[in-house]
């Protein structure tokens, strides 16, 4: 049986209880939850445990145990953001989906992403050219909406949000647009999605 299961199912069940308590005994909840969350630090999936420790500050923002749950969020945040950085860098070339007798119109051949620890560099390659021109340059920015599954999807300087992910498979790197960030908060792809694929160069 998965471990993870162990620990997660009676924690969501708390999770539903603490939602409709009254607030003379949220903060019992509160404790309960973060107790039982730190518990749950055994079983490596530092994205769930961020979750709930972000659920056990929102439950009571103002007390004592909302605050040093915020903080250990963050910290692990900070764990899986920097894997997540340090799994994508190097030179990852676009791969075409297109057919390959379609001719694009505005002669576009290549794309390549360069990342570093810092940015994401983003070239094309158009027809008749000899060398690879940079569009445009990225600073790695993490979003921070609180609904994100993930907590390490790149907010744009344009507010777009992406998620990059490599196929443990195919070794191969999606960058999946989310949505836009905007005034009220984040907005979500509804009709379509966009998906862009890209290979790793040697």
């Amino acid at each position: 049986m998965n471990p993870t299961k162990n620990h997660i199912f009676p924690l969501l069940l708390l999770l539903a209880t603490a939602l409709c308590a009254q607030d003379n005994t949220r903060n019992e909840y509160q404790k309960k939850l973060f107790n039982d969350t730190q518990e749950t630090l055994e079983i490596h999936d530092y994205v769930v445990v961020a979750r709930l420790f972000a659920f056990v500050h929102n439950m009571n923002q103002k007390s004592e145990i909302a605050q040093i749950a915020l903080k250990k969020a963050d910290s692990l945040k900070s764990i899986f953001r920097k894997n997540k950085v340090k799994s994508l860098i190097g030179n990852w070339k676009w791969i075409s989906k297109d057919p390959d007798w379609v001719i694009r119109d505005d002669g576009l051949v290549g794309k390549m992403i360069t990342i570093n620890t810092d940015e994401m560099l983003f070239f094309e390659l158009y027809r008749n050219s000899k060398k690879w021109k940079l569009v445009k340059t990225e600073k790695i920015k993490f979003s921070k909406n609180p609904e994100s599954y993930s907590f390490t999807e790149v907010l744009y300087s344009n507010s777009q949000v992406w998620d990059y992910n490599i196929d443990k498979d195919t070794g191969e790197l999606t960058a999946l647009y989310i949505g836009d960030k905007i005034e009220e908060g984040y907005s979500e792809m509804i009709c379509g999605t966009l998906v862009l694929y890209y290979f790793k160069l040697q």
